[in-house]
């Protein structure tokens, strides 16, 4: 059993699956995240402007570092676009030299394993 998977409204957290009220009355983002931090809460990945990640309209959430979930925890293979932050997905590209990753935000195809060897 992972953490509570938990999506935000206005100000509030909600769990993903139930919809039932978390915590709400948070004065700001990093109150949010600290709450977030210090309970069995994971929220949604975000893109750097903040925007957080959809796959096929559900939430999707990292945990245990670079393993993403969607809600039903259905494990999904995506990488963080080094550019935006956005959720980047593999090309259905029959080469097996690369391994071609498209960001569904900003458009941008790079290389996980590449991206990995240079850094």
């Amino acid at each position: 059993m992972g953490p509570t998977k938990a999506i935000v409204k206005q100000q509030a957290l909600y769990d993903a699956v139930s919809g039932k009220l978390i915590q709400n009355g948070f004065e700001s983002q990093q109150a949010m995240e600290d709450y977030v931090r210090q309970h069995y809460i994971v929220m949604p990945v975000r893109d750097h402007a903040g925007n957080p990640w959809q796959l096929d309209g559900k939430p999707v959430y990292c945990l245990h570092g670079v393993q993403y979930e969607t809600v039903d925890d259905q494990r999904v293979h995506l990488t963080r676009c080094p550019d935006c932050g956005g959720m980047g997905i593999r090309a259905d590209e029959l080469t097996v030299e690369s391994d071609c990753i498209r960001c569904t935000a900003c458009g941008h195809e790079f290389d996980a394993r590449l991206e990995m060897m240079e850094t």
